[in-house]
């Protein structure tokens, strides 16, 4: 009884010691949430499931990586096709803008036109116009994502952050989100394909 009562304590202590330890590996800048880490990532919240991304892309990240780079966010796309997205990756896309910037991320949004149009409509900055954005905007590491249904109101969110020149992953995310109406989000399924616009592209200058 003796023995027993000395071994048990010294597991323990290592195994304390050994998540002390791992813990110091996480990015400083991690904070977990009620919703995430090691319990299961499935939101009805739209809104939480992008904070949930944008907290395991932080967390997953090397805090050097993190602070010396800046960001570029890309929409969400379709899994299954890569090339079309919809209502629910660009609001996701967004959301994930203000909830990266608020955990420090330096975000670039390269949709911004080198001048503000004005009309009757409003006044505007931002535009996908390929010919009213600029030609080349600075390196990056690139955020992309993307999104597949696996039911009638459940889909997977994937979320990565990428060097392009390398194609390494630097960091991944990935939660379960499901939702009430379809229609919400135009994610209702549909008899035919839609069409595909061949994407435009943006050179990344690399930094000499």
């Amino acid at each position: 009884m003796r023995i027993a009562n000395l071994i048990f304590p010294s597991i323990v202590y290592l195994i304390f010691a050994g998540c002390t330890t791992q813990s110091q590996s996480i990015n400083s800048n991690y904070k977990s949430s009620t919703f995430s880490f090691f319990v299961d990532k499935r939101f009805s919240d739209l809104d939480k499931a992008v904070s949930e991304i944008s907290s395991q892309l932080l967390l997953n990240i090397p805090s050097v990586a993190q602070k010396q780079n800046k960001f570029i966010i890309t929409t969400f796309v379709d899994l299954h096709t890569l090339a079309k997205t919809s209502p629910i990756g660009r609001t996701i896309s967004e959301s994930l803008i203000d909830e990266m910037h608020s955990k420090k991320f330096k975000i670039i949004d390269f949709r911004t036109q080198e001048v503000i149009t004005v009309n009757e409509n409003g006044e505007f900055l931002l535009s996908r116009n390929l010919s009213k954005l600029k030609d080349e905007v600075p390196e990056a590491l690139i955020v992309v994502g993307t999104y597949s249904l696996i039911d009638e109101n459940t889909m997977v969110l994937n979320g990565r952050i990428m060097d392009t020149f390398t194609s390494d992953v630097i960091s991944t995310a990935k939660v379960i989100y499901t939702f009430k109406d379809c229609n919400e989000f135009d994610l209702c399924k549909k008899s035919e394909k839609p069409k595909i616009t061949p994407p435009s592209q943006i050179k990344i200058l690399e930094d000499k």
